[in-house]
């Protein structure tokens, strides 16, 4: 969804990209390990920082294999999976929060220390949220394609979930495929998000509207940074006005880089792009 939306102004992540296309009337590798009650998650690559890549909704790790490539000759690359996706088991009670719980958790019982945590839509939540519940801690985050909070009513929220609940193919189907350009990749984001269950799913869209992350980054001393699409930085806004409109005005050193020419799963659109992004990011990071 862009600026010039009048029903939902908030940016698209994928959550409002589904809302988008619901009231527009669209819907006509490595070895992976699993320990409960963390993530499954995959190890490559060597260096510091550690990079940990968490996927957005509806994919997997494997959302990366185009970008950690690029990135495992200059540091370790942990790739993990958000609960209830791929091989990660579902949580009781799906909120960012628990999720970034689970995540911290991940990585304590792995070691990881001051790792640079980069988050795709919901990961970006997660990622956030991370950072802002571990001061000090977290080297520096990367979101991309995200809005701190969504503007959303109940009733069409409501709406939304029932179609979830019983229409779930459909809604699939009309959902994922516009938030990738590559055509290429379309049957398989298709096949991904068919993986993860419905129930699963409402749950993850339920906590993603509903989730407000600004009063929690206020005074965030982590460097950030955002990576943003044409369509949720349109070209002719400036900076400041993205900032403020997108919820990182709370933030402390925020900075922004647009992805032209991309689709929302900016790491399977423009995957070398993203990489070469990451690494100027890390490169700038105090040691």
């Amino acid at each position: 969804m862009n600026r010039r939306s009048r029903a939902f102004p908030s940016p698209p992540c994928a959550i409002a990209v589904a809302v988008a296309l619901v009231l527009a009337g669209f819907l006509l590798a490595p070895e992976a390990r699993s320990d409960h009650p963390g993530l499954a998650f995959a190890k490559r690559g060597s260096g510091e920082p550690t990079l940990v890549l968490i996927h957005g909704l509806g994919m997997d790790r494997s959302a990366w294999d185009r970008v950690a490539p690029a990135l495992e000759a200059r540091h370790k690359v942990i790739t993990v999976e958000l609960p209830g996706h791929g091989a990660s088991p579902p949580l009781t009670n799906v909120s960012v929060r628990t999720v970034a719980e689970e995540l911290d958790r991940t990585l304590r019982r792995e070691k990881v220390k001051n790792p640079v945590l980069v988050g795709q839509s919901y990961g970006g939540l997660v990622a956030l949220a991370s950072a802002a519940a571990n001061p000090g801690r977290v080297r520096g985050v990367i979101s991309i394609d995200l809005a701190t909070y969504v503007e959303v009513d109940s009733e069409r929220v409501a709406n939304l979930v029932d179609l979830i609940e019983k229409r779930y193919p459909l809604f699939i189907r009309g959902v994922f495929p516009p938030m990738v350009r590559d055509s290429t990749q379309v049957d398989s984001v298709i096949e991904k998000a068919n993986r993860v269950p419905r129930e699963t799913m409402a749950a993850y869209f339920r906590d993603a509207w509903s989730t407000d992350l600004r009063p929690r980054v206020r005074g965030l001393k982590t460097p950030v940074l955002l990576i943003a699409t044409d369509t949720t930085w349109p070209v002719s806004e400036s900076w400041d006005s993205a900032r403020k409109r997108l919820g990182y005005e709370t933030a402390g050193p925020v900075t922004a880089r647009r992805i032209s020419g991309s689709g929302h799963m900016v790491p399977l659109d423009r995957p070398d792009t993203l990489a070469v992004a990451i690494l100027e990011f890390t490169s700038t990071l105090k040691k």
